[in-house]
């Protein structure tokens, strides 16, 4: 399926910056904004899940800027370098010179997406410092949008990176033009790009030929999969499906047929590696599954900087070459490489993929005890579910009847916190509806 330049009315929704550490991000207050209502303010940080489209949006905001015969750049963060006249992708080196010699202002869309050469936060870090030496007495005049991953920010000691390498001074009052309406706040604003409503996500299928789009958004949400439909990366993945099938099928389905794609799209410098795709399954799998028994969400690139705290595949994928290693984790399961490492893009998938490893073990003569294990302990005398495996188990009772029964005779309420229900045979569903609302009559529940 050919990409398409799909043009949609993005929202950002305010978050709160406050805080002296970066650990977590809070909602702020107000409404949802666009981009004709956040593009003056000063300095800006757009904060996105993996292929929630920041990346795009970013570079076509700053070509609208440019057609408006205003000042804009666009720049990947990982480019800014002793290189940096050849890192403009929107606008060009002499367009920059020519803006530092004027007095005019300028917009800066400085992305973050793609950081594959981003060895650790100190290399962020010097490119922030770098553009701030090249903007130097300008910075006044300029308008920067950051664009970053979540947990790419949260790599950053805080926002005095901004405030000491980008720093914005309000301007003296005989500077000032006679438009006293814009936004003069100098404090970092922080947002969330929004995922695509119901509405755009229609419009953004019928762009990709989509053309039953109502029976496509129907499906979407029959099987309860519009949080992953409000990201453009996966609605095409869910397109690709629906165009090959016909039908989504249940939620169970559409994940296992998304699981194959994605580790069909091997990225370009990866390509010449061709793997099984059972082996692929198999590998992903043991990941996926070393990830819920660590609680490490972060794998490393076979070439990159290992540590404790991260997944080193070559442990667990022995027989495998790095090369096939590597290309593995540039398939679509796993999200933009930073800092030389990956996670994995959807929890759920993960959780799904762990569930298939630990079938696969069940399976092997001598190792259900072991295995159940992992999912099953004794507590004063009563049984219960290891908190930790509790989110791969929603999908493993789909996969294996006596874990199944077991579950739902501790917790029937667990088939309803994830995994797909309506894959359990009818007189499952019944039982457990049953016991759910007998627990509740009875108090028995908080």
């Amino acid at each position: 399926m050919t990409d398409k330049i799909v043009e949609l009315i993005r929202r950002f929704t305010p978050m709160s910056s406050r805080s002296a550490e970066w650990d977590f991000l809070m909602p702020g207050s107000g409404k949802p904004k666009r981009w004709h209502e956040i593009e003056d303010a000063y300095r800006v940080l757009v904060i996105a899940d993996p292929g929630a489209g920041k990346t795009f949006e970013a570079q076509t905001r700053a070509r609208r800027i440019k057609e408006r015969g205003r000042n804009a750049f666009f720049i990947r963060i990982e480019k800014i370098d002793s290189n940096f006249e050849q890192a403009f992708e929107v606008g060009t080196a002499a367009e920059f010179a020519t803006w530092l010699a004027s007095t005019d202002e300028a917009w800066f869309f400085l992305d973050s997406v793609d950081e594959a050469q981003l060895e650790t936060p100190r290399a962020l870090e010097d490119a922030v410092r770098i553009f701030g030496t090249r903007c130097h007495a300008a910075l006044d005049r300029a308008r920067i949008f950051i664009t970053s991953r979540e947990d790419a920010w949260r790599a950053l000691p805080d926002q005095t990176l901004i405030e000491q390498h980008l720093p914005y001074g309000e301007p003296e009052p005989f500077e000032r033009d006679d438009d006293t309406s814009r936004d003069s706040d100098p404090t970092l604003k922080l947002f969330r790009l929004t995922g695509l409503n119901e509405d755009e996500i229609g419009l953004f299928a019928s762009h990709y030929g989509v053309s039953d789009v109502s029976d496509f958004v129907d499906a979407i949400k029959r099987a309860d999969l519009l949080q992953l439909a409000e990201r453009p990366f996966d609605l095409k993945a869910l397109i690709r499906v629906w165009i090959a099938d016909h039908k989504l099928g249940s939620r169970f389905e559409v994940l296992q047929r998304m699981i194959a794609l994605q580790l069909a799209s091997l990225s370009a410098p990866t390509a010449a590696v061709r793997l099984d795709a059972a082996k692929m399954r198999t590998g992903a799998q043991i990941l996926a599954g070393a990830v819920m028994m660590t609680g490490k969400a972060v794998i490393c690139l076979p070439d990159g900087v290992h540590s404790p705290d991260r997944i080193d595949p070559r442990v667990l994928l022995e027989v495998w070459t790095d090369a096939e290693i590597d290309a593995l984790l540039r398939t679509g399961l796993f999200d933009d490489i930073v800092y030389t490492s990956v996670r994995f893009r959807h929890r759920e998938i993960r959780e799904l993929l762990s569930a298939e490893w630990a079938i696969e073990l069940l399976n092997r003569p001598g190792e259900r005890p072991r295995i159940e294990d992992l999912f099953f302990r004794e507590r004063y005398g009563e049984e219960v579910i290891v908190p930790r495996t509790r989110p791969t188990l929603t999908w493993l009772i789909l996969l294996d009847d006596a874990v199944r029964d077991k579950a739902l005779a501790i917790a029937p309420e667990i088939a309803t916190e994830g995994g797909d229900p309506s894959r359990l045979p009818l007189d499952v569903r019944r039982a457990m509806l049953g016991d759910i609302v007998e627990r509740i009559a009875t108090r028995r529940d908080g």
